[in-house]
């Protein structure tokens, strides 16, 4: 009696495996968004966030499971942070490593997703506050204190409307920089950590394969 509740168990585990297997699927498509980023400074500065609405990418989701995936991607973006009059803004390529996960009422999905991301950075600019709200911009080269990589955690979630073979999501994601913006300066009495935050808004259209 006892060897058949486990053969049946076996086989019921066995058939659950299979038919989660059977449900993975693939995905990618292209996204767009609006970003609002800063500069977590200690000592703190006087500085402010900024406003983006350059954040496009591709997108690769991989739903491994009922309930887990994997997302991936690269996203050309700015990110930047205001000081006085000031303002800086970096060009940057992003790489988001998430795991996803998912569930499915009627023909909606609601996601969440948590990892790491690393970025570097293509160029630096700053815009120069001048008189009547006119702004003056110039591009800067990178010193020795500027550190080109990026790297932080990155966590959101959103809802997707499903058309198969396509989906439309929407989400919303924050990004913590772990990594020094600018490298510390131990010998100097203003000893300076700088830590990139974001905020992304974003919708993407991606396609089943």
């Amino acid at each position: 009696m006892k060897w058949t509740l486990y053969i049946k168990g076996c086989l019921l585990c066995g058939v659950l495996i299979v038919a989660t297997e059977c449900e993975a699927q693939h995905f990618v498509g292209v996204r767009e968004g609006v970003s609002m980023s800063s500069v977590q400074f200690n000592p703190s500065r006087d500085d402010t966030s900024t406003f983006q609405t350059l954040n496009v990418g591709v997108v690769y989701k991989y739903y491994s499971r009922k309930w887990v995936g994997f997302q991936s991607g690269l996203t050309y973006a700015e990110k930047g942070y205001k000081l006085g009059d000031t303002t800086f803004r970096y060009s940057v390529l992003e790489f988001p490593f998430l795991t996803q996960f998912h569930m499915e009422i009627w023909k909606f999905r609601l996601i969440a997703h948590g990892g790491l991301y690393a970025s570097y950075f293509l160029e630096l600019n700053k815009h120069y506050h001048i008189a009547e709200g006119k702004e003056e911009e110039k591009k800067f080269d990178f010193d020795g204190r500027d550190n080109r990589f990026e790297y932080g955690m990155h966590f959101g979630g959103g809802l997707a409307l499903m058309f198969d073979p396509f989906e439309i999501q929407f989400e919303a994601n924050y990004q913590y920089g772990l990594s020094y913006l600018k490298k510390p300066t131990y010998e100097s009495k203003s000893i300076m950590f700088t830590h990139f935050t974001q905020m992304i808004f974003s919708a993407a259209v991606l396609f089943k394969l």
